[in-house]
């Protein structure tokens, strides 16, 4: 008798091809940081150890960076933070080495900023913001961050040299894809009740994590307060409305600040060094890699029609979401023919998709305009 012969009723269980796209986390940040006291059980040297809370500040140490930017993003916000602590060198050569890191292809070694491209593998999640707070101003980690940030479809936070106008537009310039902040903050020290400067990135990460949670990834951090800061180390007045304020100024290059505004102090830029508005490029990253991540388990498939139909309509499935919940304004996926035909036999199988992205409204124009016409009413 047949080893496959059944009298009755069976059932099999497939795949279920339209269930929706999830959207990958947006707001993990990326932290490389330096603390010789830290407790090595729960911050080991270059290696990615997940923090989701500020209960851990009590094993980060009190000495290099890893405490105060712990310290300064949860002040913004509740994250999840992926520190690599590096080792801390009184050679300024050692120490950019230690931060900006290396890869030994031969023992599978990921040590300072590379090794936030294992962390995926050894903690699960995916940084997406890069911070380096107090070595990111210093020549070289900037562009091994921006490096590091490509691969991870994440973006940088670049911190400026505060050393004047001219000088730190020309640092900007040599980014692209890179959220280059010049403004060191001034806090106050809960310990010693004095008032400290550190620059701005950790709080610039916290503060956008903040936004994320309130508004959504898709949301600009700029003009959103931020909190717990009395002030910036570089005094850069804004004036609502000028051309010429040292704000608009360093705006107009892509350089993003932090000014003083009715008595608080609030993120002020939309654009990447490139000129790339902010929320743009993290809709863009956010979205595709959504898209990439649904569809690995459907690699190898047999690329019949109704599997490149049910792909298609799997991914117009999450653009009509993202448009009903308006982080676009519009998207469409199909399959073009002619590029499918032509590479028939390659194992190639190519979909197409489109992004609406809002404007962000980044010059509101009032126009005043005076009339004589109310008057006429004394008159009558």
């Amino acid at each position: 008798m047949a080893a496959d012969y059944l009298h009755g009723v069976e059932q099999y269980f497939l795949d279920d091809e339209g269930r929706p796209i999830e959207i990958l986390a947006a707001s993990t940040i990326g932290l490389i940081a330096t603390a010789d006291d830290a407790d090595p059980t729960v911050f080991p040297l270059n290696t990615p150890t997940l923090c989701n809370s500020d209960k851990l500040l009590a094993k980060a140490g009190t000495t290099g960076t890893l405490r105060n930017a712990l310290s300064d993003i949860y002040t913004q916000a509740g994250a999840v933070v992926v520190v690599v602590r590096v080792e801390s060198d009184e050679d300024p050569e050692e120490q950019l080495a230690h931060v900006v890191g290396s890869i030994d292809n031969e023992t599978g070694k990921y040590t300072g900023l590379k090794a936030l491209l294992a962390a995926e593998s050894l903690v699960g999640v995916r940084p997406r913001l890069i911070i380096a707070p107090e070595f990111s101003h210093l020549l070289g980690v900037g562009a091994a961050m921006e490096t590091v940030a490509k691969k991870l479809n994440a973006l940088p936070i670049i911190d400026g040299t505060e050393s004047g106008y001219s000088n730190v537009i020309d640092e900007c310039a040599q980014f692209k894809e890179a959220i280059f902040v010049n403004a060191g903050i001034k806090l106050l020290d809960e310990k010693t009740g004095l008032i400290v400067t550190r620059k701005a990135s950790a709080t610039v990460a916290g503060h956008m994590v903040r936004v994320d949670n309130d508004e959504g990834y898709w949301n600009s951090p700029s003009s959103r307060k931020i909190l717990n800061i009395v002030g910036t180390s570089e005094v850069i007045d804004h004036a609502i409305g000028s051309t010429t304020s040292k704000a608009n100024l360093y705006n107009s290059k892509n350089v993003v600040v932090i000014v003083n505004q009715q008595g608080g102090w609030f993120l002020y830029g939309n654009r990447l060094a490139n000129g790339a508005m902010i929320p743009h490029q993290r809709i863009r990253y956010i979205v595709g890699d959504s898209i990439l991540y649904a569809h690995q388990e459907l690699c190898d498939r047999n690329a019949t029609g109704g599997y490149v139909s049910g792909v298609k309509n799997r991914v117009n499935k999450l653009l009509r979401r993202l448009k009903s919940r308006e982080v676009i304004s519009g998207g469409e996926c199909w399959v073009d023919k002619e590029l499918n035909t032509a590479a028939i036999g390659t194992g190639q199988v190519y979909w197409d998709y489109d992004l609406g992205l809002y404007d962000v409204a980044e010059r509101l124009t009032f126009r005043q305009h005076i009339s004589t016409k109310y008057n006429e009413s004394i008159f009558e």
